[in-house]
């Protein structure tokens, strides 16, 4: 009897011992998991507002933009459409000193043409109203002055089927990608590839002294191109580089 009431005991003990394992297993499991989903959700907060901060940067800078290629077509060219105008008429009031002023004018021209050009690719008004491809050719054909460098344009004549902030980001990040290579790679050949069917990239690469990826410059250099990559993945798009020094770089722009 007594041997009896002792394995009654344990067996009690045993289990009330099991519930509260599997009590305290269970609450850690439901905290664990509240913590995670608050992980979770505190991650997709951080990453809607940088999407948010990054909108509004892009549009604070697309503003300034804006305005820089007003002030360039409106007020700059207007200014260098008179300076012509009275070269005009000094040639007419002295025609014996228009070979004199026949290098001034064509120089003054030329400086006009690209005023307009680049007020163009500044405002993304034209961007609109040209499309990406169209764009990206003019931008091309205003790059390609530049008598100590090769701009080679290859695509498909097909415009990327993307919404107006798609087409701003990617025209945006290509501009970029080409004033980091004018500035920095020392290339005498670029080459701009586009595909648009079938999903979109646009290859950009260069024959120049290349450069170290960002993850591998502890000084923040490579922040530029860290941008970039933000940017093109607000557009729902990824940018791959391939690229060591001496080797030239390749950029790739592509729909994920």
């Amino acid at each position: 009897m007594f041997s009896g009431d002792i394995a009654l005991t344990i067996i009690v003990v045993t289990l009330l011992m099991i519930v509260l394992i599997a009590g305290a297993i269970i609450t850690m499991y439901v905290a664990n998991k509240k913590h995670v989903q608050q992980l979770i959700k505190m991650a997709q907060m951080e990453l809607n507002y940088e999407k948010e901060l990054r909108t509004v940067e892009q549009e604070v800078q697309e503003q300034v933009l804006t305005n820089v290629a007003r002030e360039l077509h409106d007020n700059i060219g207007q200014l260098l459409t008179f300076m012509r105008l009275q070269i005009e008429s000094q040639k007419l009031d002295t025609p014996e000193d228009a070979p004199k002023l026949l290098p001034l004018d064509n120089t003054l021209n030329d400086t006009i043409q690209q005023v307009r050009l680049l007020s163009h690719s500044l405002n993304s008004d034209m961007l609109e109203q040209s499309g990406l491809l169209k764009s990206i050719e003019k931008e091309v054909d205003r790059l390609q002055q530049i008598k100590s460098l090769q701009i080679h344009f290859i695509h498909d004549d097909r415009e990327p089927a993307f919404n107006k902030d798609q087409r701003l980001m990617v025209f945006r990040i290509f501009q970029e990608i080409l004033n980091n290579m004018l500035k920095h790679a020392d290339a005498r050949n670029i080459e701009v590839s586009i595909k648009a069917h079938n999903g979109f990239e646009m290859r950009i690469s260069d024959d120049g002294r290349g450069f170290e990826l960002p993850e591998k410059m502890p000084d923040g250099s490579g922040s530029g191109l860290i941008n970039m990559m933000k940017r093109a993945k607000l557009a729902n798009m990824r940018l791959d580089v391939d690229t060591a020094k001496g080797k030239g770089s390749i950029f790739t722009l592509s729909t994920e």
